[in-house]
């Protein structure tokens, strides 16, 4: 494509701003190790926040590219599918996992650090395999296959889902990654 867009440069900026996510909650973990707490409600509205992003807007266009290489005929034992869409039901639970761990962080339930550390990370080791596979399997494999007209239908399925989610979502995560893990700053 020329110009434009695609699917997977958009999926891909996507995962600069998961592997963002990732990062605050590794700081996230080592803040609490070292016995300095973050604040229970950024925390919890970080976790919030980045499971409506990952379920409703990010998977939504994973599971649209996906179908798009599926009937272009991408999918056979090489490029194992059936995977990406095990790992998005798996994400599931470990989602729902740090929404409760955050949750009992944000009520300072008893055990509450240990639940939300336990939750944080699984889904910080999760994602660097799972994004791997995208990044080296699925994406290519999706530029060579899709012809310019299926990125552009994938992108406006993509637009139709943030009109749906909001894109403010994409703004307020940003935001609140951003006060756990500050762009460093460049020298001039």
């Amino acid at each position: 494509m020329r110009n434009r867009e695609t699917s997977t440069q958009i999926l891909r900026e996507e995962h600069r701003l998961i592997e963002s996510t990732i990062l605050a909650f590794t700081s996230i973990i080592r803040d609490l190790a070292a016995g300095t707490p973050p604040d229970r409600h950024r925390v919890w509205e970080l976790a919030q926040s980045f499971k409506t992003y990952v379920q409703r807007c990010h998977h939504s266009k994973e599971d649209f590219l996906l179908s798009m290489v599926r009937a272009r005929g991408g999918s056979s034992t090489e490029y194992p599918f059936r995977t990406f869409y095990e790992e998005h039901h798996h994400i599931q639970s470990l989602l729902s996992d740090l929404a409760k761990g955050s949750h009992e962080y944000l009520e300072a339930f008893p055990g509450a650090p240990e639940s939300l550390v336990h939750s944080l990370r699984n889904v910080v080791d999760f994602y660097p395999g799972h994004m791997w596979k995208a990044e080296h399997l699925l994406f290519p494999l999706a530029d060579e296959l899709l012809s310019e007209t299926d990125q552009g239908v994938l992108v406006q399925q993509f637009d139709w889902i943030e009109s749906i989610v909001g894109a403010e979502i994409i703004g307020e995560l940003r935001a609140i990654v951003a006060e756990f893990r500050p762009e460093p700053t460049r020298a001039a």
